[in-house]
């Protein structure tokens, strides 16, 4: 008797089978969204990447300038250059001459308007926190 009972489904077989296709197809698409913002996160993130190491190199290279620079001013005469422009140093035979200005009457000011220079400002060869106080005293604080 049980051989008698045949189950009929209300859906027909091609019908499971777009329901099938219809699922994997949907499941493809969300798989294929949502991996799409991470490829485009993937790709901003390399952009990035390639501006910063561009940065990166430029400071390199401003670096490699300035050290080139540093080491520039370390050499011999590029030392006795700024001693003799900064601090009226002198180097081997050389004689160092000064001017002395004696005050007018009024203390401050000459016939041209110029600033007045006191006998103790003059740089003098031996002491150079003096002379940086000179320089100080003169060309800083007056301007």
């Amino acid at each position: 008797m049980d051989d008698d009972i045949k189950i009929v489904s209300r859906l027909s077989r091609k019908a499971k089978i777009n329901i099938i296709v219809t699922i994997v197809l949907l499941f493809i698409l969300i798989t294929i969204l949502a991996s799409i913002n991470q490829i485009k996160s993937i790709v901003e993130k390399r952009e990035k990447i390639i501006e910063l190491e561009e940065e990166l190199n430029w400071h390199r290279n401003e670096n490699i300038e300035l050290l080139a620079l540093v080491k520039s001013l370390y050499g011999e005469e590029a030392i006795k250059l700024e001693a003799r422009e900064q601090f009226n140093m002198t180097s081997g035979d050389e004689t160092n001459m000064t001017v002395v200005m004696e005050e007018s009457e009024n203390g401050q000011d000459f016939e041209d308007g110029s600033y007045s220079m006191i006998d103790q400002d003059v740089y003098s060869n031996s002491d150079l926190w003096g002379n940086i106080k000179i320089f100080y005293d003169q060309e800083i604080k007056r301007n």
